[in-house]
C-alpha cells in the first residue's frame, strides 16, 4: 500500500464492510450489523462521515464525562506522547505520581494508594484479589442485577443476563438480592420496610460462614447497567456496619458513578460512606485512553509493605493514560463540573417526572445527578417489563428497541440499561438547551412504547 493510500479516508460503507469482515463487535450477534460510523466528536455531539450530528445522551458507555475532544486532555496526551509514551509498570513517572496524589485527594475518606489498570473490569478483578489476600478468606458477595466486568472473575461477581457465557463461574462469588425499591424482593414499601434489603446482607453473610469465610462485598453505589437502581439512604451505612462487624472488605465499584456523574465526586459520597477499596475507570480521564484504578485505604496498603503485591498488567500506569487522568481531574475542578452535574441533574429529574406524568409506559424515573433512568413497563399496576433482558438470539424487535432506534434516527443516542430501563447519562458539560432537545425526542417517541401498554 502506498503512502498516499494509507492516508486516504475510507467512506462509511467501506468502514462497515471492513468491520463486518475483520472485527468482532461486543454484546451482539454479528450478522446484519449496520453501526453508526463515528468520525468526529466535540462536546456532546458526534458526527458521521456524511456530516450528521448525534447528541451523545449516554456519554457513550457512560465515560465521556468531559464530552468529546476536550482540548486540555488532548494537549496533555500530545505533550506526554512527545516525551515518553510508555515504560514498564515498575518504573516511576511524573504523570503516574501526580495522578496517584490527585486520586487520594478526591476519593472518599482516607482512601489513598492506587493500582492502575486498563479498565473497570481489571480494576474489579484486582479488588477481589486484594480482598481475598488481606482477609485470608475466599467468598465475596455481590448483588443480582450488578455488572462488574466481562472477564471470568469479574463476570462471576456480576449477576446479570450476560453471565451465561461465563458459566460455570469462578467459585467464591455469592449473589444477594438487590436494594430495588420499585421491585422490592421482600414485598415491602419504603420506609416501613425496615430496610430488609440490608438486613438480608447480614443474613447471607452469617449463613455463608460470617467472619470466618466471607472476605467482602462488592457493589455499585447506584446500579448502572442493571437499571440505575438507587438504594434507600440507610442501605450503604448499614452495609458498612455489617462489613466492620464481620471483618469484611467493602468494595465500591465506582466505574460508572465516579468523577461527578451523580453530582458528587463519587457515588458513596451521597451517604458519607468510606469503602475499603474503590474501583474506577471511564470518567477517570473521560475515556480518552483506556484506564482503570483500584484505590485502597492505608490499612490495606500496609499489608503489602512486606507481602508481595502479586498482580499486574504490562500497561499498568501507562504514561499517556496517566497524563490524561491528571488533565481530566484538573478540568473537573477548573470547570466545577461536579457541582454543575448536581444542578443540571436536578433540572433533568424535574423534566423526567413531567415525562412520567404524560406517558403510561413509564413506571418510574430515578437517579442522582446526570445518572438517571426511565423504567418502561407494559402495565403500571403489575410492573410487567416492556422488554426482557435476553442475549440469546433470535429475538424480534421490542417496543423498547424500536424506541431506541427511532431516537437515534432523530439524532439522539441513548443506551439501554437493565431489562426495561433506558439510561439518561449525558456528558457533565451538557447545556440546558441540549438536554431539552434530547428530552423532546424521548418524549415524542415514547408513544411507541405507550402503544403496547395494557389498558
Amino acid at each position: 500500500m502506498s503512502e498516499a493510500n494509507r492516508s486516504e479516508r475510507l467512506d462509511a460503507e467501506t468502514i462497515r464492510r471492513y468491520e463486518a469482515e475483520y472485527v468482532m463487535t461486543p454484546w451482539t450477534a454479528q450478522k446484519g450489523l449496520k453501526p453508526f460510523v463515528a468520525v468526529e466528536g466535540k462536546g456532546c455531539w458526534v458526527k458521521n462521515p456524511e456530516g450528521k450530528k448525534v447528541l451523545d445522551f449516554t456519554s457513550q458507555f457512560v465515560f465521556t464525562n468531559l464530552g468529546h475532544c476536550d482540548d486540555r486532555v488532548n494537549a496533555a496526551i500530545a505533550r506526554q506522547a512527545a516525551t515518553l509514551p510508555s515504560v514498564n509498570s515498575q518504573w516511576a513517572t511524573e504523570p503516574k505520581a501526580r495522578l496517584g496524589k490527585l486520586l487520594a485527594e478526591v476519593t472518599p475518606g482516607d482512601l489513598k494508594k492506587s493500582f492502575f489498570s486498563t479498565g473497570g473490569t481489571e480494576a474489579n478483578e484486582g479488588a477481589a484479589k486484594i480482598a481475598r489476600w488481606v482477609t485470608g478468606k475466599q467468598k465475596i458477595l455481590s448483588r443480582w442485577r450488578s455488572y462488574h466486568g466481562s472477564t471470568m472473575g469479574a463476570m462471576a461477581l456480576s449477576a446479570d443476563y450476560r453471565n451465561w457465557c461465563a458459566e460455570p463461574a469462578v467459585p467464591g462469588a455469592i449473589h444477594i438480592l438487590p436494594p430495588y425499591c420499585y421491585r422490592c424482593s421482600f414485598g415491602a414499601t419504603y420506609p416501613s420496610c425496615d430496610i430488609q434489603c440490608a438486613k438480608h446482607v447480614e443474613e447471607v453473610v452469617r449463613l455463608e460462614g460470617g467472619a470466618r469465610r466471607v472476605a467482602g462485598i462488592i457493589g455499585e453505589p447506584i446500579f448502572g447497567a442493571g437499571g440505575i437502581i438507587v438504594p434507600p439512604d440507610e442501605y450503604w451505612p448499614m452495609v458498612r456496619a455489617i462489613c466492620d462487624k464481620y471483618e469484611m472488605v467493602l468494595i465500591a465499584d465506582e466505574v460508572m458513578t465516579g468523577f461527578g456523574r451523580t453530582g458528587k465526586w463519587f457515588g458513596m459520597d451521597h451517604w458519607n460512606v468510606v469503602p475499603d477499596i474503590i474501583t474506577m475507570a471511564k470518567g477517570i480521564n473521560s475515556g480518552s485512553i483506556p484506564l482503570g484504578a483500584t484505590t485502597v485505604r492505608p490499612w490495606i496498603a500496609e499489608k503489602f509493605e512486606t507481602m508481595p503485591y502479586l498482580h499486574g498488567h504490562t500497561y499498568s500506569g501507562h504514561a499517556l493514560a496517566m497524563a490524561a487522568g491528571v488533565a481530566a481531574i484538573e478540568a473537573y475542578r477548573e470547570d466545577r463540573l461536579i457541582e454543575r452535574a448536581a444542578q443540571t441533574g436536578a433540572y433533568l429529574m424535574e423534566r423526567l417526572r413531567e415525562i412520567q406524568d404524560k406517558h403510561p409506559c413509564v413506571g418510574e424515573v430515578r437517579g442522582k445527578g446526570l445518572f438517571c433512568g426511565i423504567e418502561i413497563v407494559k402495565n403500571r399496576k403489575t410492573k410487567e417489563p416492556i422488554h426482557e433482558a435476553l442475549m440469546e438470539p433470535p429475538r424480534p424487535a421490542t417496543a423498547k428497541m424500536t424506541f431506541l432506534a427511532k431516537c437515534m434516527e432523530e439524532g439522539v443516542y441513548i443506551m439501554a440499561g437493565g431489562a426495561s430501563v433506558i439510561m439518561i447519562t449525558p456528558p457533565l458539560i451538557i447545556t440546558k438547551e441540549e438536554l431539552d432537545f434530547g428530552l423532546e425526542v424521548i418524549d415524542r417517541n415514547l408513544a411507541l412504547c405507550d402503544a403496547v401498554v395494557e389498558k
